[in-house]
């Protein structure tokens, strides 16, 4: 029995030295100092935070590098720190042992940090900041309101607050190179193709411009000479717009912007009146010609790059909606209120606003 029992206790001291030392070991790599301790943290995101308000602010409230990217509670952080175990392989090989190597995966690093603190209900942030302990009332117009909105449809922290403590990666640079990769096609007469980049349409091979044709939307090739192609504009003329070319009926997804003083080859052919505005749109087709060079027959390359181009820069300050939430119509004003907060060019806006307007169903 009293080896039992000595045996029971010896037990218990060695768990309790165990649970102690792996506890010590916990909160030992749960400090700032351990997280600058690699030299790629310690001359970026952590000279970044040094000119943060996270670090320096008139309350005198710092936080540190745990309280941001670790949980609090015992559970969730120990799988936090199994979680950072791929992190300790990636510094052995060296894969962002660099700024360079850093600045490539900056972006990707930080989106999956962003969807971790999206899912987990921003949870780290509310350990210190929450709806409930805010005076609106002493807080900007502005930023009032938008916490007021925040609180009512359950937005989450990181939604809008992405830059508070780093600088913003540059959320422009794959989409970027992905358009580079984008190869034109050689075309024939019969082809279904869309222009990589607006083109100038005119009535004969090289001659005065009558209008421009938009990126990504389709036309059809009737033939191909001297580097032009002669393509065939299929769409819509809405009363009192007569000098933009609609594709669709009832929808302003604009094919081509026309100067109607030069244009001579146009064909009406059915007139219809819409049923909820009233207005009436007529059926057209025009044949023009434009550079053979910048189109593209396969589409999907297109469009895979246009949908990274809206995940990196419509994630930003909140959560991606879908195509299907707006009508065609309806994504118009979206994007022309939402592009100037991005670093999107207009060529980049106008590809996205047409993705948006042809994947949606409404």
């Amino acid at each position: 029995m009293r080896k039992i029992v000595l045996g029971g206790l010896l037990g218990i001291v060695v768990g309790v030295i165990a649970w102690g030392g792996f506890n010590t070991a916990l909160e030992a790599t749960n400090q700032m100092s351990f997280c600058i301790s690699c030299h790629v943290m310690r001359d970026t995101v952590y000279a970044e935070y040094l000119h943060s308000p996270h670090y320096k602010n008139p309350s005198g409230v710092r936080a540190t590098c745990p309280d941001c990217h670790v949980p609090r509670d015992w559970t969730h952080k120990v799988l936090r720190k199994i979680q950072a175990t791929n992190e300790l392989y990636h510094w052995a090989v060296g894969s962002i042992d660099t700024p360079e190597k850093f600045a490539a995966k900056r972006h990707q690093l930080a989106k999956r940090e962003w969807e971790r603190m999206r899912v987990n209900n921003s949870a780290e942030c509310r350990n210190c900041h929450s709806f409930d302990a805010m005076d609106f009332h002493k807080q900007p117009i502005k930023a009032s309101r938008a916490m007021r909105d925040a609180a009512k449809i359950g937005k989450t922290c990181i939604d809008c607050h992405k830059a508070v403590a780093h600088k913003m990666p540059d959320v422009t640079a794959v989409h970027r190179r992905m358009f580079q990769d984008l190869t034109p096609a050689s075309v024939a007469a019969g082809d279904t193709v869309v222009a990589l980049d607006p083109q100038p349409i005119a009535a004969s091979q090289g001659g005065e411009p009558i209008g421009q044709l938009a990126a990504g939307l389709p036309v059809r090739i009737l033939a191909v000479e001297n580097d032009f192609a002669r393509v065939e504009l299929a769409g819509w003329r809405r009363e009192g717009k007569e000098n933009t070319l609609y594709l669709r009926q009832g929808q302003r997804i604009e094919l081509a912007a026309l100067d109607l003083s030069r244009v001579e080859d146009l064909r009406s052919l059915a007139m219809v009146e819409d049923a909820q505005t009233g207005h009436k749109w007529t059926e057209v087709r025009l044949e023009a010609w434009a550079p053979a060079s910048r189109f593209l027959r396969d589409t999907k390359p297109l469009w895979k790059t246009v949908r990274r181009l809206y995940e990196d820069n419509c994630s930003l300050c909140h959560a991606l909606h879908s195509p299907d939430e707006y009508s065609a119509n309806n994504w118009i004003g979206h994007v022309n209120s939402m592009a100037r907060l991005t670093p999107l060019t207009g060529k980049e806006s106008a590809l996205l606003l047409a993705w948006l307007q042809t994947t949606t169903k409404k």
